[in-house]
């Protein structure tokens, strides 16, 4: 499934309250479109990846799930409709891609998301990747090496010597511009209600 597809280039903008956001989504304004994608794509490859453990797929399947909902955008009155399609199309997704890939697993992360207890799993992850979807956009947003040095780090998962001699920086600079991050980061999610979520989840 996984074919090294480009993610449209559509750039996340927060200027829409909910309702101006449905209202123009269901007209096609692209304005909302991106919107809605900045919104919620980075939280659906995270829900999806925890599903199929495999990054490609997990992209893949959340770029599909966006674009199933802008054929349909029609459909949906609320902005809370939105969200409950995207997360059980990605997950009904992913327990297809795990039936042609292995029975057994799919059994096994069936039972986990759709037993009463997978349920409240289900619904942490979520808040999780409602979360993270939240700091990748933060992150966007800091000052150049700050930014760099936290997806190195965080999302990239490189050592600080690896990430210094990527930068070219010495290790200390890569653990300054590293507290400099968080320290924004919490600073700004938490302006958003988000830090004691992110506190409790330890994601920080």
């Amino acid at each position: 499934m996984h074919g090294g597809r480009t993610t449209p280039a559509l750039q996340y903008s927060e200027q829409h309250n909910d309702q101006q956001l449905i209202r123009l989504f269901r007209a096609g304004d692209e304005s909302a479109a991106a919107d809605l994608y900045g919104r919620y794509y980075k939280g659906l490859v995270y829900f999806a990846r925890r599903i199929v453990e495999h990054a490609g797929e997990a992209e893949d399947i959340a770029q599909d799930t966006m674009v199933k909902l802008f054929h349909k955008r029609n459909d949906f009155e609320q902005l809370s409709e939105i969200k409950s399609f995207l997360y059980i199309s990605v997950r009904n997704a992913c327990f297809n891609y795990l039936k042609a890939r292995d029975r057994h697993a799919l059994s096994h992360r069936e039972l986990l998301y759709l037993t009463p207890e997978g349920e409240e799993s289900a619904d942490l992850e979520m808040l999780k990747s409602r979360v993270l979807a939240e700091i990748y956009q933060e992150v966007s947003t800091l000052p150049a090496h700050c930014g760099e040095v936290f997806r190195l780090l965080f999302i990239h998962k490189l050592t600080t010597a690896q990430a210094a001699e990527k930068l070219g920086l010495s290790p200390q600079t890569v653990l300054n511009q590293k507290a400099r991050a968080i320290k924004l980061l919490r600073y700004r999610l938490s302006e958003k209600g988000f830090l004691a979520l992110l506190l409790l989840m330890k994601m920080l």
